[in-house]
């Protein structure tokens, strides 16, 4: 199945590279509308991009209080760059996730339940920006230029998908009996799979689960405005990225509404989020053009805008998750020397308090 998914992604970037390569004589023209962009501007896009970088890790250290924002930074940045690179990069990404938090001290436990909270809050987000969108376009806030039937096939979706997440995820919390009866049912199907395949490892999930429940709980308990406050910043940011750059290069709202750009921006997300190629790369910006061109938006400016948007938000941060995924490393190679010399009889507690306190 994942050669499959690696063959499919091959032939949907192959397809993309001959449009764009079809369509050349556009990427020419676009170029020219690079000098539109101020000192001003590309001072303020900059410091949107640092920004959203800070909140980002404020978020990624709301949902995992054991890592410092320093951390949380690293770690977010080296996982966008393999998000970016990797085709199928999910599982890639989890494990450089898990590979950073266990050389910090972070037990499974608390790993467990902060993949499950990135993954659940990010799909959230995603959903309710595409609600939002939709809705707006229902309104007519599109200058009814989409077809009103994609709009109420995203709101009908949108719906079912946060509503049953939020019973799932209020039941798994606040009702211990539910949870331990589907943990239960999650056992059987696991050890089922475990007589078809040896490799399948023997896991309790039913006490997994248990301990998972109460540390989720601990954790909303104690940092859930923490939570909400980072969550509605980095959704912020990320949708205010889109619309700075558009301005940026001088479409007024006169031609191209926020709402508008917001709905492209929506529209285009939701789709990306449901195919595996990495980052989005050819679907995003075929997909947002397109959308700010029917929009009323002048071709060769639109996609000049993004191209840019995606600079800032595509290639920047393989560059800076490079760098991020490297400064981890050193630090690990540092640490194994430095600790190369010690007493083996340092008792394990020492150890790990002189490890947090780096």
């Amino acid at each position: 199945m994942e050669r499959v998914r690696r063959l499919l992604s091959a032939a949907i970037l192959v397809l993309l590279v001959g449009a764009i390569v079809v369509h050349r004589d556009d990427l020419v023209a676009a170029s020219g509308e690079f000098g539109r962009l101020e000192a001003s501007w590309i001072l303020g896009l900059c410091a949107l991009m640092a920004v959203g970088v800070a909140v980002e890790g404020l978020f990624t250290s709301a949902v995992t209080p054991q890592l410092s924002v320093r951390r949380a930074i690293l770690l977010q940045q080296s996982v966008t760059a393999a998000n970016n690179t990797v085709v199928g990069s999910g599982p890639v990404a989890t494990g450089v996730r898990i590979a950073m938090m266990r050389s910090w001290g972070i037990s499974d436990t608390s790993i467990g339940v902060s993949l499950v909270a990135l993954n659940v809050v990010a799909a959230a987000r995603l959903w309710l920006i595409a609600l939002a969108t939709a809705v707006a376009g229902l309104l007519g806030a599109d200058g009814g230029v989409l077809d009103r039937r994609i709009h109420v096939v995203v709101v009908v979706v949108a719906v079912v998908v946060l509503s049953s997440s939020a019973v799932l995820w209020w039941v798994l919390l606040c009702h211990p009996v539910a949870a331990a009866r589907l943990a239960g049912v999650a056992q059987r199907l696991w050890n089922r799979l475990g007589r078809r395949w040896a490799r399948v490892p023997v896991v309790d999930l039913v006490d997994v689960t248990e301990r998972a429940r109460v540390e989720a709980r601990l954790l909303v308990r104690l940092h859930r405005w923490r939570i909400v406050t980072t969550t509605v910043a980095d959704q912020a940011c990320s949708v205010l990225k889109p619309i700075a750059v558009v301005r940026a290069f001088g479409i007024d709202a006169a031609t191209i509404s926020t709402w508008q750009v917001v709905i492209a921006y929506g529209l285009v997300r939701l789709v990306v989020a449901l195919t595996p190629i990495p980052g989005g790369i050819g679907v995003t910006e075929i997909g947002l053009a397109a959308l700010l061109v029917r929009f009323g938006g002048p071709e060769s400016t639109v996609i000049a805008a993004v191209l840019t948007y995606r600079v800032l938000t595509f290639a920047l941060p393989i560059l800076t998750g490079a760098i991020c995924f490297a400064t981890w490393r050193w630090s690990q190679s540092r640490s194994r020397g430095s600790t190369s010399g010690r007493d083996p009889d340092l008792p394990r507690a020492v150890a790990v308090v002189a490890r947090n306190d780096v």
